[in-house]
């Protein structure tokens, strides 16, 4: 093997029942890494298609009407793409932010005026980070980055939980 440092990732069971056990041909791993360390893939460029998307879902996700659940996965999908290719080609912090975003987006069973608002400000920026091509981790700046998206899905989910509490109890009191 070349002078990289190789990680060795243990698979958990579900993982090994899928793929069996035993060693890989060290030809393979070698013949696997050239090609890895051959092929150039220009992730921002990448970032910026999947960002497109975004935004297209996210016009569509503003109009009224229209099936819920395929709005959520259209916003879904590019985040996830992100998401998976982001920490790949060294850009730590997208990827982070993206993995905020999609845990949000996976637990959304409508879209609302806040909703639009979080992913919006996700999309504006994980766009100002694909132009301003911010590897790596992002530093201090990538954490507070990351503690402001957190927070503000925590702020929607305490909302929306106190607004169906209330509307419980209102319904209740109807009664």
């Amino acid at each position: 093997m070349d002078d990289k440092e190789t990680r060795i990732v243990k698979a958990n069971h579900l993982l090994q029942a899928k793929v069996g056990g035993g060693a890989i041909d060290e030809k393979r791993i070698r013949k696997s890494q050239k090609l890895m360390d051959s092929v150039s893939v220009d992730f921002l460029s990448m970032a910026e298609r999947y960002m497109i998307e975004l935004e297209s879902a996210l016009d569509d996700a503003r109009k009224p009407g229209g099936d819920m659940t395929k709005k959520i996965q259209a916003m879904t999908e590019p985040v996830m793409q992100i998401k998976a290719n982001a920490g790949m080609f060294g850009y730590a912090l997208i990827g982070t932010l993206a993995n905020v975003m999609l845990n949000f987006l996976e637990t959304l069973d409508r879209i609302d005026d806040d909703v639009i608002a979080i992913v919006n400000a996700h999309h504006k920026t994980i766009k100002m980070l694909i132009l301003t091509q911010t590897e790596g981790d992002g530093g201090e700046y990538g954490q507070q980055l990351q503690a402001e998206l957190k927070d503000a899905c925590r702020r929607y989910f305490a909302k929306v939980a106190s607004t169906r509490v209330n509307n419980t109890e209102a319904s209740l009191s109807d009664e």
